[in-house]
């Protein structure tokens, strides 16, 4: 029996150049699960803006809250769009600005005499899956990849690019006036789909490029969270960021991962397996998604608690 289970992982660590200056990390990841949804966010503070990590943090947290709660949606808004409604284009900038104003409002709670809303300028990558369905969004640089197998080819591709004006140094923020012109989103079914990754321009100047794509060794970012907990994943990757990449950037240095982890139940430990059951009661908490392999999600409210004894390792 294969047991699979969405898992949420991310890391931010302080560029070398800002160790040196004193500066604090502007860097934020953030995730949240809720409801069925599983949601990861991103941010790059601006190094031009004095309070651009108290920007970021915000910005992550309330992207993650926002796909939690209105998920379905967000999702079926989008296809009425895609589908050519009549109202598409009006509809595609209320929903704009409606994510917008979500990371605004709670940026706006931090304001006070001495930081304003440009102090708080930066980017923004979000993700988040619900009932083998994804929505991603990304204003400004950095890079969001997602994992495929298709058949006997399992590749990582890029699924939103940066953007940068062609400049090195230059990106758009949350905190434009003409944020909502550059706020990219996009929707569809996971099928195929193993994994979300999300990296700032530190990780891009060496993961990325934009005639080859992504670097091989990206696979490896999903593959070694497989049968790892998560917290133990996130000083992982944190010591990637600083032995490995900050070798080559000295730029503020984060990732983020959504990755639908796929296990052999005859194979896990007893540690690993009772995180993998962690808050898993109740058979509406676990979906069969084929003959022979059973999705747990704890995310969803338990209701009651059932014998679930023949999915135990």
């Amino acid at each position: 029996m294969m047991l699979q289970k969405w898992k949420q992982c991310g890391a931010a660590v302080q560029g070398v150049d800002h160790i040196h200056a004193n500066v604090p990390c502007q860097d934020n990841v953030a995730y949240l699960q809720g409801d069925g949804v599983h949601a990861i966010a991103l941010s790059d503070g601006g190094g031009s803006r004095k309070f651009s990590h108290v920007g970021s943090l915000c910005a992550t947290r309330a992207a993650c809250e926002l796909l939690v709660k209105k998920f379905d949606n967000v999702y079926s808004r989008m296809q009425r769009i895609a589908v050519g409604d009549s109202k598409g284009k009006k509809m595609l900038l209320a929903l704009r600005l409606e994510i917008l104003e979500a990371v605004l409002d709670a940026m706006r709670a931090e304001v006070n005499e001495e930081r304003t809303l440009y102090d708080f300028g930066c980017t923004l990558q979000f993700a988040a899956v619900k009932d083998g369905r994804y929505i991603v969004g990304h204003v400004g640089d950095g890079v969001i990849a997602a994992l495929y197998q298709r058949g006997l080819d399992r590749r990582v591709e890029v699924l939103s690019h940066p953007e940068n004006a062609g400049a090195p140094n230059v990106t758009f923020f949350v905190t434009d006036h003409d944020a909502e012109a550059h706020l990219r989103l996009s929707f569809g079914e996971c099928g195929q789909l193993e994994g979300i990754l999300m990296m700032s321009d530190g990780p891009e100047e060496v993961l990325y490029s934009a005639a080859n794509a992504m670097h091989a060794n990206t696979q490896k970012l999903f593959d070694n969270f497989k049968g790892v907990k998560c917290q133990e994943y996130e000083a992982a990757l944190s010591k990637f960021l600083s032995g490995n990449i900050a070798r080559h950037s000295f730029d503020d240095l984060s990732l983020c991962l959504l990755y639908l982890e796929t296990a052999d139940q005859t194979a896990l430990t007893p540690a690993y397996c009772e995180e993998l059951f962690e808050g898993v009661v109740a058979s509406n908490q676990v979906r069969r998604v084929s003959s022979y392999t059973w999705l747990l999600d704890s995310s969803i409210p338990a209701k009651g608690e059932d014998d679930l004894s023949f999915l135990r390792c």
